[in-house]
């Protein structure tokens, strides 16, 4: 069988490298673009004029003013456009959150609103971000198009062919199985590789120098081509990527379905990178100096020093590869996610001002115990235990850890009690530091998740929330909450006082409307650190992806110093098991943090045992506090939450870790491979 299909793979490239073979594969290639590319750009055509129209027919769309097109979207959730009638309440939901407390409809609304309308147009087999943008279509199809010219003109028409037939059999046997979901993916998994080829070539462009370290970093890249240490790494990204984003169920709410894409995606793709950089960059160094094979030292006039940046250089490389070709496919994911049909409006509008955005959080001003009336619970609670009162006179208890530990304790009940609102009860939070956000016209949000006894996730209890500042202050909103979900509410600037400070108050009620009065919710909520924030709108999407990547290249180039640097002082196992040790402690220092605070050794077991647990405490502490700084910066949480990556940050991670940490560990390694012998010359050659 094997040596049938040799024959076979012989024979074809013998018809293949042709001339005949070439013109008629650019023949046969045109056609299909022009087949593929023109009902793609009469449907776009198509739909783009009936949404305008749509949008011509919402221009002065107003419930307040009680028009036509208001009224008919209210009671029917239609848009009539000359004989023609778009949507239903299946396409439009709650025709009621399209418009503001104003009875308008925002511009952004409506746009968002026609792509929904006309959604149903669409074919199943052309993605609807095409759709959206016919210049798009026109460029996908023009780059199939110039890549498979230049497959059949530069000589890899056999391999096109035969990697491109396997492609096409596989989709094509998934959509008449009727699983058209893996016929997509198939082809998205099949693009994603042909993605980070690229990637990978224009890498040893990049490298293409031909003395010092350059020359070093291409051969580099080149070894982790032909060896398939980059393919390996980047194919799980390849394949899960495209999956996630093909896996959202009809009835997921996408923004539930996109932070998970961007969570699980960005984590994988710098996770894959990572791992890339540490196992290669170990291989790479401490195999040529176990075998004395470093022969650009021996045949080039490059220092040691020269030869261990080259190949930081080229695994550096390699991994960025892997993370752009991640960020592509996220930005990609992202896109067609956000172009599927939202569950509803509040849907819809949540993606578009708290996830597909970057935000600054600012979370609220509490109360804080006065030091003079803290002491005085401090004696206080002394006072009433007796048993402390006892060991503390006896010398077995020390008294300033004693007031210590209870004045923690102390603070923690008063702040909690500021978070807890009984049934019936409200409570004020004051936020500051606004007025730039006001002046400048970004968007404001609340962004709340409340908790309540039990944590029953199929219950919904009521909630009011009345603003105490601003020139309308008075004003309030009823809304329901589910314990732990988030919600997010658009707060206008005219809530907000001169000086720049919020005022709310949250109350566990809810409105009674035959009484005509509040009515006490039947759960006490509560709420966490994190759970209670104003969000305010500092960058684009985009921004914040790129913004993501350049934080993983930094954290990637540390990595990739370590690995390098391990590798030439140690044997590659032990390398290995140094560099992942590293990251791993890097990567889990918060939870290490957690177990320092409530790690405390035991004075009563022994002074032995006393000691042994004071060493760790003190080794696990220098270790936190050396890599704290590595997990600190998770791009993933942010993508995810749709926080903005700021500057500073941006700055402090190419300070610390970009340049300082990783400026450190190439100066350790090139200290301890100076005086080795890199190469030995076999007499030969």
């Amino acid at each position: 069988m094997i040596a049938l299909l040799q024959r076979l793979h012989r024979w074809l490239g013998d018809r293949l490298a042709t001339r005949a073979a070439r013109i008629a594969a650019t023949v046969l290639a045109v056609g299909l673009a022009l087949a593929v590319g023109v009902p793609m750009l009469r449907t776009a055509s198509s739909v783009g004029a009936q949404r305008q129209a749509i949008l011509d027919a919402l221009a002065t769309c107003s419930a307040a003013d009680r028009d036509p097109a208001a009224m008919q979207l209210l009671q029917r959730g239609t848009v009539t456009v000359g004989d023609r009638e778009y949507g239903g309440t299946g396409v439009v939901g709650r025709a009621l959150d399209l418009f503001d407390e104003e009875g308008r409809m925002s511009p952004e609304t409506k746009r968002e609103l026609s792509w929904r309308l006309v959604a149903n147009q669409v074919p199943a087999w052309m993605p609807f971000a095409l759709v959206k943008s016919p210049a798009l279509a026109i460029a996908a199809v023009g780059s199939a198009l110039a890549g498979a010219l230049l497959a059949a003109w530069l000589g890899f028409l056999l391999p096109a062919v035969e990697v491109g037939g396997l492609v096409a059999a596989a989709a094509a046997a998934c959509w008449w199985a009727g699983w058209v979901r893996g016929a997509q993916w198939v082809l998205s998994a099949a693009l994603a590789l042909l993605l980070f080829g690229f990637l990978w070539r224009a890498a040893r462009a990049a490298l293409s120098g031909r003395s010092g370290p350059m020359a070093v970093a291409s051969n580099t890249a080149l070894e982790g081509v032909r060896s398939l240490a980059a393919p390996g790494f980047a194919l799980p990204v390849a394949m899960l990527l495209p999956f996630l984003a093909l896996s959202r169920e009809r009835g997921d709410a996408l923004y539930q379905a996109i932070p998970g894409f961007l969570d699980w995606g960005h984590t994988a793709t710098y996770t894959c990178g990572a791992l890339f950089v540490l196992f290669f960059g170990c291989a790479t160094t401490a195999f040529e100096i176990r075998d004395r094979q470093v022969w650009s030292v021996v045949t080039k006039p490059i220092s040691h020093g020269g030869w261990l940046v080259g190949k930081w250089l080229g695994t550096l490389a390699l991994g960025l590869a892997v993370v752009l070709g991640g960020v592509i496919l996220l930005a990609a994911g992202t896109s067609y996610l956000s172009s599927q049909r939202p569950l509803d409006e509040r849907d819809a509008r949540d993606v578009r001002d708290t996830v597909l955005v970057g935000r600054v959080g600012t979370l609220p001003v509490f109360q804080q115990i006065p030091e003079d009336r803290l002491r005085e619970i401090v004696d206080q609670a002394i006072e009433a235990d007796s048993v402390l009162k006892a060991d503390i006179a006896a010398g077995t208890a020390d008294e300033n850890e004693a007031r210590r530990n209870i004045a923690v304790q102390r603070r923690k009940e008063f702040l909690e009690q500021q978070r807890r609102i009984p049934p019936g009860d409200a409570r004020e939070f004051t936020f500051r530091g606004l007025g730039d956000a006001v002046a400048k016209g970004r968007g404001i949000a609340l962004r709340y998740k409340f908790h309540g006894g039990g944590e029953d996730d199929h219950m919904r209890f009521p909630a009011m929330i009345q603003y105490a500042s601003g020139k309308d202050s008075g004003m309030w909103e009823l809304r329901e909450w589910v314990p732990g979900e988030p919600y997010t509410l658009r707060i206008d600037p005219r809530f907000i006082d001169p000086d720049g400070t919020l005022r709310l108050r949250v109350f566990s009620a809810g409105w009674d409307e035959q009484a005509n009065k509040p009515s006490p919710s039947t759960i006490t909520m509560f709420m966490l650190d994190d759970s209670l924030e104003v969000m305010v709108d500092e960058s684009s999407f985009a921004g914040n992806l790129l913004s993501a990547a350049f934080v993983d290249a930094c954290k990637l180039a540390f990595l990739a110093a370590l690995a390098v640097s391990a590798g030439s002082i140690l044997s590659f196992p032990i390398a290995v098991l140094l560099s992942f040790g590293v990251f791993a402690m890097a990567t889990l220092s918060p939870f290490l943090a957690t177990s320092i605070k409530y790690y405390s050794p035991d004075e009563k077991s022994g002074i032995v045992v006393w000691a042994f647990q004071e060493a760790v405490l003190a080794v696990a502490t220098a270790i936190e506090f050396l890599l704290r700084g590595f997990a600190a910066r998770s791009p993933s949480d942010s993508l995810a939450q749709g926080r903005a990556i700021t500057w500073s940050t941006l700055g402090e991670t190419f300070a610390g870790i970009g340049a300082a940490w990783t400026g450190g560990v190439l100066l350790v390694g090139w200290l301890s491979v100076r005086r080795k012998e890199l190469a030995v010359y076999s007499g030969q050659g």
